[in-house]
């Protein structure tokens, strides 16, 4: 190569532009708007069978008998499973996050004997076509003698309720854990000023537009299972199959390119993935199952559903002094892969400046859908009850909200502070985002203005909702100690190509949150290449690096510090190429714009892709230096970060009819260094959309007689549409983490945990001169009414009682 010919004018570091923190445009939408997404309903096998499930009517009910004959005789139809079949070829559902103290309860495919909820599979059919699996599944002849069930988790621990596993258990309770701190009792006996609570949480679907879909293929001669799935954890789906099936790991590959929305619903093995793997392995055809809307709501994991007692302690200037929570989780009739939400107990204290705190949370079993992970995943639920108190413990003390929260809580020279459960708040200024909130909605003048019906009829109320989000995990003995069958860390493998580009395999499938892109920006960045010459490679447990998956907004975190690491390693070695060539030392050169130059001549360089070439074809490579470049890196984060924020939601209540508008809402949150602020601020949009359809109109409902879902469709599960969006403004701030690669805090959830509290609180302080009390979602316009005429008549009583 002759470099004198290379004398075009190139930047310096300095003029060249950082790649991190600007919104470069997404890497994934040219080929989703383009129709080009790989989602797993666009592949099929050319000898394809395709799956139906049987799925039990009943809530709790004994499978007296099956007969599958007629239906084994219906055109098309291959084979059909049963229970009886499932246990001899495969073990129990194996759980990744298993509650800590609750026994197991072996979970299969398909129910043996009893059924434990509406929507359980029963039986499974392949044949040559969909339409003529469902067509065969009219004809099993099933016996169901129905059981007594239980369905309302305020009643599932009554001892007259059926115990839905009394092989394993006394009662429906699977386990109680508690976190403390201090002597929360002592501190509450001795406060003057004490208050207590019941809130009720909905149960939600998380609705992402992909349902769940799996495409299996065996290669029976060598022994090897290539699975397509919709999921989030593709090496966590891998390790499952294996056990589950008796396979070795290294004979099953995983792909999950593209995924549409999983919202931590998609989080390891569904009975459907093993039934579809043990059809194609005993076929030897492959098989392809899609979850249609209707088995959604009945056999895909819900959210949320729980019970909060909290308890809130002052003095009486209203300095918190104590803060008790129980809380009862209902998990369904089995264990999801991730079981119960436990995030309500890291959080529950919230940003407040509490010592004395316990929390208690138990774990219970009732006749429905098993819950799973959801889009915050126990801290949306814990924020209302705590932010809904807060709200009347000020009024109690004759204080403002605003007030209230100013006095209580932690001032940054406070952090790190350690929480009862014994999270660690990294960093941040949480008076400081109460404050920009506050102003932005003007709060003060609001709060000293009495609350008089408009023109309209309507009366204008503000609440407010503070919170902090749990982001990432601490380290992996944080989860062994807990029994999770996963780490905390995360790895990526960079690749040199002879194009000058380099390609980054990981694990973590794309699901919306926009990973290709800033995974991209990151890699860009420390190996000194362009953005568009990055490529990334995602969720193919075949090419990339054992890995944990995207969840618990983690995936930034730990991969970000993967990908920092190789890279540094990466771009080391691409210097010592580059020195022998350009004839100096590596200590005198750097990269930008796609070449190795020197610092003080940024026109005496090479260009990268001959940097690369050279490695790859192991000419014009110094001596003692491998031939290749390409890194492997794992990055295990030294503990969790915390995202918090502020939120105001601006209501004009109806107090004639109960209805209401959320005429604004404002968020103030601080995600520390933002990679890319277009996607920060798209996940926080739609978690936002999310966190408003949980605490306005979303509730999956089971009718108390027959134990069965009553509105399992997208005509009576509302869901908000784009129409239904109240105006949002977003603020934020930038105190970077001093515990991640960047000073980077996880985003994906902020959005969930504080709308509900928010509007609750404006829709109280509209009607504070009724003295409206809200405790449980969704807030629908009737309960808001119910609540004006409980008020109403407890003040009647109250006045006819007085003296």
């Amino acid at each position: 190569m002759n470099l004198d010919v290379n004398k075009n004018r190139l930047h310096t570091d300095a003029e060249q532009q950082r790649v991190i923190g600007l919104s470069v445009p997404r890497k994934e939408d040219d080929r989703l708007l383009q129709g080009g997404g790989s989602f797993v309903d666009d592949f099929s096998h050319a000898s394809q069978l395709e799956m139906a499930v049987l799925r039990c009517p009943f809530p709790h009910a004994r499978i007296v008998s099956i007969d599958v004959e007629a239906a084994l005789a219906c055109p098309g139809v291959e084979q059909i499973f049963i229970g009886t079949d499932v246990t001899k070829l495969a073990t129990a559902l194996t759980v990744l996050r298993p509650v800590p103290g609750a026994p197991r309860l072996p979970y299969y495919a398909l129910a043996i004997d009893r059924a434990l909820h509406e929507g359980q599979p029963v039986a499974s059919i392949v044949a040559g076509s969909r339409a003529e699996a469902e067509d065969a599944l009219e004809l099993i002849e099933i016996e169901y003698e129905p059981l007594e069930h239980v369905t309302d988790l305020a009643l599932a621990l009554d001892p007259d309720v059926p115990v839905l596993h009394p092989g394993q258990l006394d009662n429906n309770l699977l386990a109680t854990n508690v976190d403390r701190a201090g002597e929360p009792e002592d501190a509450t006996k001795r406060s003057p000023v004490v208050l207590r609570g019941r809130f009720r949480v909905n149960r939600v679907a998380p609705l992402p537009m992909e349902t769940r879909g799996i495409s299996v293929n065996w290669r029976a001669a060598s022994r090897e299972l290539d699975v397509r799935i919709s999921t989030q954890v593709p090496h966590l789906v891998r390790k499952q199959l294996a056990e589950i099936l008796h396979l070795e790991e290294s004979a099953i590959r995983v792909s999950a390119s593209d995924v549409g929305g999983g919202f931590g619903m998609k989080l390891g093995v569904f009975p459907e993935d093993v039934l579809a793997a043990l059809h194609a392995m005993t076929l030897q055809r492959p098989v392809k199952w899609i979850e249609d809307r209707i088995e959604y709501f009945r056999a895909s994991t819900h959210g949320r559903e729980s019970i909060h007692d909290m308890t809130v302690a002052a003095d009486s200037e209203g300095r918190l002094t104590a803060i008790e929570l129980e809380y009862w989780n209902d998990i369904g009739g089995w264990y999801s892969p991730f079981g119960s939400s436990q995030l309500s107990s890291v959080v529950f204290t919230g940003p407040y400046r509490a010592a004395d705190a316990q929390v208690r949370r138990n774990v219970v079993l009732t006749n429905k859908t098993p819950i799973g992970a959801y889009r915050g995943y126990g801290q949306p639920e814990v924020n209302f009850a705590r932010e809904v108190l807060m709200d009347r413990l000020a009024r109690a003390v004759d204080l403002s909200p605003l007030e209230l929260r100013r006095r209580n809580m932690l001032f940054p020279h406070e952090l790190p502070w350690k929480t009862p459960s014994g999270a660690v708040y990294d960093a941040g200024d949480y008076p400081r985002l109460l404050e920009m909130v506050a102003e932005a909605v003007g709060y003060e003048a609001h709060w000293s203005a009495p609350r008089v019906p408009r023109p309209d009829g309507r009366i204008v109320g503000i609440g407010l909702s503070s919170f902090v989000e749990r982001t990432g995990y601490a380290s992996a003995r944080f989860l062994a100690n807990r029994g999770s069958q996963f780490g905390a860390h995360e790895s990526v493998i960079l690749r040199a190509n002879r194009s000058g580009g380099v390609d980054v395999y990981t694990g973590v499938s794309t699901f919306g949150q926009g990973s290709e892109t800033a995974f991209a920006q990151i890699c860009a960045e420390i190996v000194g290449i362009s953005y568009d010459r990055i490529r990334i490679h995602a969720g193919d447990t075949g090419a990339s690096p054992l890995n944990t998956g995207a969840f618990a907004s983690r995936t930034l975190i730990a991969g970000s510090g993967a990908i920092k690491k190789a890279g540094e390693a990466f771009r080391e070695k691409m210097l010592r190429i580059g020195a022998m060539a350009l004839q100096c030392g590596p200590e005198e050169l750097t990269v930008s714009r796609n070449a190795v130059h020197r610092k003080d001549d940024p026109n005496c360089f090479i260009p990268v892709a001959d940097v690369f070439n050279r490695a790859i074809t192991g000419q014009g490579i110094p001596d003692g230096i491998d031939p290749g470049l390409e890194e492997t890196a794992h990055f295990e984060p030294p503990e969790a970060s915390f995202a918090f924020g502020s939120a105001a939601a601006v209501v004009a209540v109806d107090p004639a009819t109960g209805e209401f508008a959320i005429e604004r809402f404002v968020l103030v949150h601080d995600c520390g260094v933002p990679v890319n602020p277009m996607l920060v601020e798209g996940q926080v949009r739609g978690a936002l959309v999310q966190g408003l359809g949980a605490a306005l109109s979303e509730e999956l409902r089971y009718d108390g007689e027959t134990g069965q879902l009553v509105n399992g469709s997208m005509m009576d599960y509302f869901a908000p549409m784009a129409t239904d969006v109240p105006p949002i403004e977003l603020l934020h701030t930038v105190i970077p983490s001093p515990v991640t690669s960047f000073g980077i805090r996880g985003v994906g959830e902020i959005g969930t945990i504080p709308p509900a509290a928010a509007v609750a609180n404006a829709i109280c302080d509209a009607l504070s001169a009724y003295g409206v009390q809200l405790c449980e979602m969704p807030l629908t316009p009737e309960r808001v009414w119910r609540a004006i005429q409980e008020a109403v008549d407890s003040a009647s009583r109250s006045e006819k009682a007085s003296p």
